[in-house]
């Protein structure tokens, strides 16, 4: 036997070894890569609410809880809904009453969004849902006006309008 430099086996395979555990490694790094550049994670903050869609097409239930979550990259989009109250305001406009008096209405209203996968469905966008409330809110108003006469509109008391026209006779 010499007494000079010896390799073993066992070295041989811890080398093998730490290089099988450096490839999981780098094989890991690429695949977290790939996730986070594929956009397979996503926030919802408190104030919203997402629904998911693959290929346009809402998938699952909606995300209503605040946290990091995880969807399939390239394939499903998060479409992030507001979940607080909005905002909807009419343009000012003249209105005709029943005794054909004009008076200026200005109509507002606050909603929000409580189904959001029903409201992906059918209007995905804020601005369809706002024109959609609009007609619906400024036709309302324009019909209940024109059913009464402008005293019954304009008066400032809660008794009704026949008391009051009694009253006066």
């Amino acid at each position: 036997r010499s007494r000079g430099y010896s390799t073993s086996t066992s070295t041989w395979k811890g080398v093998k070894i730490m290089g099988k555990f450096i490839g999981a490694i780098i094989a890991i790094g690429a695949i977290v890569v790939i996730l986070i550049l594929g956009g397979a994670f996503y926030i919802v903050n408190e104030s919203e609410q997402v629904v998911i869609t693959q290929f346009g097409k809402p998938v699952g239930n909606p995300i209503t809880t605040p946290g990091l979550k995880i969807k399939k990259p390239f394939l499903e989009t998060a479409n992030y809904f507001d979940k607080r109250f909005l905002a909807w305001d009419g343009a000012p406009k003249q209105v005709s009453t029943r005794d054909k008096r004009f008076i200026n209405i200005n109509t507002y209203a606050r909603w929000r969004i409580s189904d959001p996968l029903q409201y992906a469905k059918r209007l995905f966008d804020e601005s369809k849902a706002l024109t959609r409330l609009g007609s619906v809110l400024e036709g309302a108003t324009q019909n209940a006006i024109a059913n009464h006469d402008l005293i019954e509109l304009v008066r400032s008391s809660n008794r009704d309008y026949a008391a009051n026209n009694a009253d006066s006779d």
